[in-house]
């Protein structure tokens, strides 16, 4: 294949890569949004690369442009690593947090090699395209958006969707986030030209920036906010007054948008129509008091500020117990429920697992310590500094694009700081420093490193074409094994046992190597088993058994720091304890385990209870109880707990307590409290 071709694919694989990620998404698999932008990003990234290996094969020399910023990216590429040797689960730091994958080790390294054949592949003359390209997929996300908000897709989702429109993205921040990258761009784009031909790209921006205002995110909305800043400072710098009318003319737009669809902020929106003409209304939060005098204010949905707070002291919590190299790549799920604070279970989340500390910077502390956060931001800091430098060094009238490209970058580092990256935006992250460098940077400071290319190259070139095809199969291989599992997990829940075991040793034949599959598959081969036990076949129902427990220790040996493991483990033996008595007892010993890895875990507490009070160990079941009720003092499940028992044992004063409580404080209404009291009279 000629050289040419090879860079057309590059080319097209690229422009594929920026049009087609914002834009995929599935009905089929376990996670509509991310898994598949991720997956799409893989096989991307293994075109160029594959192209790239087989166009330096073909060539004499192997030439290979160094930037300033590969030192940075291979600093940052090895704290992942170092935290992937030492991480708590190897196999999550290496292909991520199942359902994303977005964040382990292999999407890392994926980013990473795109910047570098973006830099050592792309031509500067197509970069406009290439932006072209991200706007036109950009105003189709955009119009997927209004479209949610006129309420196309309402009945779809279990989000209000219509209230905070999220898109193609997934999520409304993580809409936002892209918006807010791709606004300064198209900004820039807008004035690069003369005003009829930047027609379009004001246009463009106007879309954006009202389906960032339909998204309602806060930090979309500071992150775009401070990145135009940036924007036009940089214009003023270069063309002061010149520039003066297209400022006033597209901020004028922006306030005007602001004033008709309303703005994230209350001080703000006070100002705009929606408010304006919006009816007065009241509502007075329900306070609830519990004994020890404190108070505890319930008003449905705790904000999100307060929840944010707690997520990330547990990200902080984490970083000081391992400061060097964290808990590992993509970790953050595990470290959350070992280090959270217990003031989370008050808030409406505090049965929420996050996997990600919803900051990007704490994110890394927690995960890849140290090492992992210095490479980060000294990465970000390299980025900025080499732009800056280089936009000092080549003409006015080229540096308004580059300008738009590293203020959309800069708005990254705004909206990681209240959230975490998507596919997309890591995309944008890593690629855009690229795109700057090819921009900015003339062509004696791109040098480039020469090996030469013996013989062999046939042999070579077979070599590659069927690594590619390996890699092109396993992925294809992965993603059908998802489908599978998506199928099992809603039959599961479904109580289709037959159905979801089924399904399930077929996605664990796909991808024998997910712990995952194997935890999801030990709970309907338990269900199986009992089902066989009743109707009397108790050969067919020990092999069930047996299978069921085998495949529980299979996901706990692969992955021995998952809570939820260890809770499914819980859920298997307790009901495999129906056929064997004796099984009750490794039951009570994961959930056990399962404390020790989640201390804070109302919930953990609780159960433990009821299983020890079914043994008969009441001082146990009591301790836990109590030990529920100091981590949530507002857990209704276990004062009734506590008042159903210490009524069966007599002592009629603590169990009238308890039951009044739940009357008195949580709810009046509760008719399994009240039917207790009146056991107790």
């Amino acid at each position: 294949m000629t050289e040419t071709r090879l860079n057309k694919i590059i080319a097209y694989a690229f422009y594929s890569l920026f049009f087609l990620v914002p834009l995929i998404l599935t009905p089929w698999n376990f996670e509509l949004f991310e898994y598949n932008k991720m997956m799409l990003t893989y096989v991307l990234t293994a075109v160029i690369i594959t192209a790239w290996v087989i166009k330096a094969i073909g060539s004499p020399k192997i030439n290979f442009v160094r930037t300033p910023l590969d030192l940075p990216l291979l600093l940052f590429l090895g704290s992942q690593i170092l935290a992937t040797v030492f991480s708590w689960d190897r196999h999550i730091s290496v292909f991520g947090y199942y359902s994303r994958f977005n964040g382990g080790l292999l999407s890392s390294a994926s980013f990473l090699l795109l910047y570098f054949a973006l830099t050592n592949n792309f031509p500067r003359s197509k970069i406009r395209t290439l932006l072209k390209v991200t706007l036109i997929s950009g105003l189709l996300v955009s119009a997927y958006g209004i479209l949610e908000r006129l309420g196309i897709d309402k009945d779809i989702w279990v989000q209000d969707v219509q209230n905070r429109v999220f898109s193609t993205l997934g999520q409304p921040n993580w809409l936002a986030a892209y918006l807010a990258v791709l606004l300064p761009v198209s900004l820039a784009l807008s004035i690069v030209r003369p005003f009829r031909k930047g027609l379009p790209y004001t246009f463009a921006s106007m879309i954006f920036f009202c389906v960032l205002i339909f998204s309602k995110s806060r930090s979309g909305f500071i992150a775009f906010t401070l990145s135009a800043f940036i924007f036009w400072m940089i214009q003023f710098v270069i063309y002061r007054r010149k520039i003066i009318r297209q400022f006033l003319v597209h901020n004028l737009l922006l306030i005007i948008i602001i004033f008709i669809f309303g703005a994230p902020f209350a001080q703000l929106n006070r100002f705009t129509l929606p408010e304006l003409t919006k009816p007065q209304e009241q509502y007075f939060p329900r306070e609830v008091q519990p004994p020890n005098g404190a108070s505890i204010i319930d008003i449905g949905i705790t904000e999100s500020g307060t929840i944010r707070k707690y997520v990330w002291q547990a990200a902080v919590n984490a970083f000081k117990n391992y400061p060097l190299t964290g808990t590992g790549v993509e970790t953050f799920a595990f470290s959350f429920y070992k280090f959270r604070p217990q003031e989370h279970n008050l808030t409406s989340e505090w049965d929420f697992l996050y996997n990600k500390a919803h900051n990007e910077y704490l994110n890394y502390a927690a995960t890849s310590g140290i090492l992992g956060l210095t490479s980060y931001l000294g990465f970000m800091l390299a980025v900025v500094y080499t732009s800056v430098k280089n936009l000092r060094t080549i003409k006015k009238e080229q540096a308004i694009l580059p300008a738009g490209l590293l203020a959309g970058w800069l708005s990254i580092a705004i909206t990681n700081f209240f959230g975490f990256s998507v596919v997309i935006i890591q995309i944008f992250f890593f690629c855009i420093p690229g795109l700057l460098f090819l921009a900015t940077a003339k062509p004696e400071t791109a040098k480039e490193a020469a090996w030469e290319m013996s013989g062999g190259r046939k042999t070579a070139g077979l070599a590659v074409s069927l690594l590619f095809l390996t890699i092109i199969f396993s992925l294809g291989r992965m993603w059908l094994a998802d489908l599978y599992y998506a199928r099992a997990h809603n039959q599961t829940r479904s109580e289709e046992y037959a159905a979801s075991y089924s399904n399930l040793l077929t996605a664990i034949k796909l991808n024998p190597r997910e712990p995952l599959y194997f935890d999801e598959l030990s709970f309907p081969t338990a269900q199986l088993a009992l089902g066989l036990s009743l109707d009397g076949q108790a050969t067919v129902a020990a092999g069930f058994i047996r299978d069921a427990q085998m495949y529980s220790n299979k996901a706990i040996a692969a992955s021995p720091r998952n809570v939820n493991f260890w809770k499914t483990r819980t859920r298997v033996f307790y009901g495999l304890s129906q056929t064997d008595e004796s099984l009750i007892y490794p039951a009570i010993s994961a959930l056990e385990k399962a404390k020790e890895l989640s201390p804070n875990d109302p919930k953990i507490r609780y159960n433990l209870a009821l299983m020890y009070d079914q043994l008969g160990k009441a001082e146990d079941a009591y301790r836990e109880l109590e030990d529920t009720i100091r981590m949530k003092i507002d857990y209704r499940d276990a004062y009734l707990a506590q008042a159903i028992f210490y009524n069966r044992d007599g002592n009629k004063e603590k169990a009238a307590a308890a039951a009044n409580f739940i009357i008195n404080r949580l709810n009046p209404e509760d008719e399994e409290a009240k039917q207790v009291l009146s056991e107790i009279k």
